[in-house]
């Protein structure tokens, strides 16, 4: 029946009308519009001024107010991740997220709202919706979202600060605040501003990254096995996208800065009414600043905590997983389900961003079950069964994605994949020769895994970040450990002991199973326990029950002072630190321009040896151009000057025609490498040949004067490119230089030659499809039929 225009206007339909006017003024109305507009002004100057690409060489007061611009990035980053998390939360328990604090409603709805933004990203990702405009349409509702949220926050905080014994947090509790406060705004400058990386990063991660956003999409691309470690960045490639290529620091700071969050309410939790949990947070703050690696192996091997990669948003989930848990465990009813709803979803972001990880919440969780099925509290258990099986499905969906889409469920576990790899779906690709060199290198690496012995437990303690907290860790023990053997023992952290101990437990089953064998890489995934080790400690001095005399040490307010002080003294490197800080402070303030700021790097001996922009790059970059491939014969000939395409063995594709360009005539290597726009070759007398063309006929010391010749030099570097005019031909003094770096190269000698040309002849005897077969150094070569 037709609805008459009485009806229509009837007061009820007029209130309803009413009511839908004011929710959408309450949405979009001047106060969110004042709030989006920073934002939106920083969009028109990222992509308007573009500093990275237009001004990389210019310092002065664009450098300034494009940090500016980074700090505000972070700020809205913060509160779009937390509101996302917010609507999903609100969604399932808006009355249960109302009566939680506003430091746990806050760092509940950014590690949800991480889960989800990853996911999205992902999915975006795999649709090559990797675009400005889907970033800006994506982003921009959100930050008009944001405003309620961030007002309800602004005003609950200022509520607990002016309330009456709201904050009492007296003398020293003001001082830690503002030592926060300080180790804060350090970190930033150090690790969040400044442009850094590292080796791993300047060789492929960040090449990785770029392609990604070049493609516009995740599918598997020629930096071939990040494909594997760091498809599930998407708050790093959302950040690009809106800002510059140098957005994963800013994301990884956002997520290192709200970290303090989910540490601080843990260590509330265990000890209630102290100066523990701002001891803490320094602590943890502190820590980041400076990360050089206490050994000398981490330290020549550029040491650890870069904010450009991925393990620090690793250590941020970590702890808001275990502070979540914790949550978890000790409610009930509709609460119990808020919380599980945001620890499944911390989980899930920590498995997009890191699949490794799931190992370790698989342990965890399952050790967790089995502590609470033996005190028969199996609602408990359910809950650990629950989060460690999220954790496994995400880390299968993963595997199954990368079967899929490459050929190879992961490349880490290659010594088990590749009994079940595509052969040829890794051909297409062009990873089938670089995934079979992996092969023997992963048996050697095992074969060299470390013995048990002192060693191992000198390890262990380090990557654990024992040796950061050792005064706070031993002082504790003295303290607690002769009232917890009299039996009186805080029975208040009953849970917070079970889930550290759970957390040492699996931690030492994983780093004597898999960190003996990559004890660097180990150590450097590792620096999720930094925040673990800290609570370790902080529960060492809560561990007596509160009538033992003991306690009262704890509760001394000085002493948590000395505890933190004694930390930062063992784990200062005071020359480094200033340093640091001090070319932090020339980029913030504009005294650098991106370009110094990248030659100028801090840490390790080898971060200043090799800067971030190798002269003879930047020679070759100025000749060829932005965008232009040139395939590197070192790996420390890094370039991270705009559109600078160094690549590298083995973590890029040079060509899918590999086995014709390594065992054809010179022509035929020739023509494939020019099919695949690469035709320049960067050679250096300062480093060591770690490629394998060099034994290909075209590359041979030999041959290579036949085909190549120098298009530029600066009497170190040589940039080869085909003879033709122009290009100056390479003398006998030139060749005898690179025969002596040929013979001594280490990788040029390893190389199995002779078995890779059999089996790539036995592959292109045999009809397509490949199927999988058995590799000469496994055994039972050649293959039956």
């Amino acid at each position: 029946m037709a609805t008459s225009q009485s009806e229509m206007d009837s007061p009820s339909t007029a209130t309803a009308q009413q009511r839908g006017v004011a929710w959408l003024r309450g949405l979009f109305g001047l106060p969110q519009f004042v709030f989006a507009l920073p934002y939106v002004l920083l969009l028109v100057w990222f992509h308007g001024v573009d500093v990275y690409h237009r001004h990389f060489s210019q310092p002065g007061l664009i450098v300034l107010v494009y940090n500016c611009c980074r700090v505000l990035f972070i700020f809205y980053l913060f509160w779009m991740v937390v509101t996302a998390g917010l609507l999903l939360l609100r969604t399932v328990a808006r009355k249960e997220l109302a009566e939680v604090g506003i430091f746990e409603r806050l760092a509940l709805g950014f590690f949800t709202g991480a889960g989800v933004g990853h996911l999205a990203m992902l999915a975006l990702g795999y649709l090559d919706l990797y675009t400005v405009p889907v970033a800006i349409a994506v982003t921009l509702p959100l930050v008009v979202l944001s405003y309620a949220p961030a007002r309800a926050a602004a005003g609950d905080i200022y509520r607990a600060v002016t309330a009456e014994g709201g904050l009492s947090l007296g003398v020293l509790g003001w001082l830690l605040l503002g030592l926060a406060a300080v180790a804060f705004i350090m970190l930033l400058l150090v690790k969040g501003l400044y442009p850094g990386g590292g080796h791993d990063y300047f060789t492929h991660y960040f090449y990785y990254l770029q392609t990604v956003i070049a493609r516009g999409g995740l599918w598997p691309n020629d930096v071939w096995y990040q494909y594997y470690y760091s498809k599930g960045a998407g708050l790093f490639f959302l950040g690009i996208l809106i800002t510059d290529p140098l957005a994963p620091q800013l994301v990884t700071f956002c997520f290192m800065a709200t970290a303090t969050l989910p540490l601080f309410l843990v260590l509330r939790r265990i000890a209630p009414g102290t100066l523990w949990p701002l001891v803490g947070i320094v602590l943890f703050l502190g820590i980041y600043i400076c990360t050089p690696g206490a050994a000398a192996l981490y330290s020549m091997n550029g040491g650890w905590a870069d904010f450009e990669k991925l393990h620090e948003i690793n250590a941020a989930t970590v702890i808001a997983v275990v502070w979540m848990t914790l949550e978890t465990l000790s409610s009930t009813g509709p609460m119990r389900i808020l919380w599980s709803i945001g620890a499944a979803a911390t989980i899930i972001c920590a498995v997009i961003v890191n699949i490794t990880i799931a190992v370790f919440f698989g342990g965890l969780f399952a050790l967790l079950a089995l502590f609470y099925s033996v005190v028969r509290r199996f609602a408990q258990v359910f809950v650990c069964i629950g989060f460690g099986a999220i954790a496994g499905l995400v880390l299968v969906a993963t595997l199954i994605l990368n079967q899929l889409t490459t050929g190879l469920a992961n490349d880490h576990g290659i010594l088990l994949f590749w009994n079940f790899a595509n052969i040829e779906k890794l051909a297409q690709w062009g990873a089938l020769p670089l995934a079979i060199m992996l092969h023997p290198g992963s048996q050697a690496m095992v074969a060299a895994s470390a013995p048990l012995s002192i060693d191992t437990v000198i390890s262990l303690i380090e990557s654990f970040r024992l040796d950061l907290v050792a005064p706070l860790l031993i002082g504790g023990l003295i303290v607690t450990l002769p009232a917890v053997f009299r039996g009186r023992w805080n029975h208040a952290v009953t849970s917070a002991a079970m889930v550290m101990a759970a957390v040492i437990l699996t931690f030492i089953t994983l780093a004597i199973l898999f960190g003996r064998a990559e004890q660097v890489s180990f150590y450097r995934y590792s620096s999720f326990a930094t925040a673990l080790a800290i609570t370790l400690g902080v529960l060492a001095w809560n561990l007596a029950s509160a009538e033992d005399l003991l306690s009262r040490i704890a509760r001394y307010r000085p002493i948590a002072i000395l505890a933190l002080l004694l930390c930062l003294v063992i784990d200062a490197y005071p020359r480094q630190t200033l340093g640091a800080l001090d070319r932090g402070l020339h980029f913030a303030v504009g005294r650098y321009s991106i370009d110094t700021a990248y030659q100028t790097q801090y840490g390790p001996a080898p971060r200043r040896e090799w800067t971030a922009i190798y002269p003879g790059s930047r020679g070759a970059y100025n000749v060829v151009g932005p965008g232009t491939r040139i395939w590197s014969f070192h790996i420390h000939t890094y370039c991270m000057l705009p559109d600078c395409r160094v690549e590298t063995f083995p973590a890029f594709i040079i060509t899918r025609d590999w086995d014709r360009m390594m065992f054809g005539t010179p022509n035929e290597a020739k023509q494939t490498l020019h099919a695949a726009h690469l035709d320049y070759f960067l050679f250096t007398r300062e480093d060591g040949i770690r490629d394998i063309l060099p034994l290909s006929p075209l590359f041979s010391p030999g041959t290579i004067g036949r085909y190549l010749g120098i298009r530029w030099t600066d009497g170190t570097t040589s940039l080869l490119t085909w003879l033709g005019p122009g290009v100056q031909p390479l003398d006998q003094a030139w060749i005898a230089d690179y025969r002596h770096a040929v013979e001594d190269s280490g990788t040029v000698r390893s190389f199995p030659y002779e078995a890779m040309k059999q089996i790539f002849a036995g592959l292109n005897a045999t009809p397509h499809p490949w199927r999988t077969f058995r590799l000469p150094w496994q055994g039972d070569w050649p293959p039956s039929p």
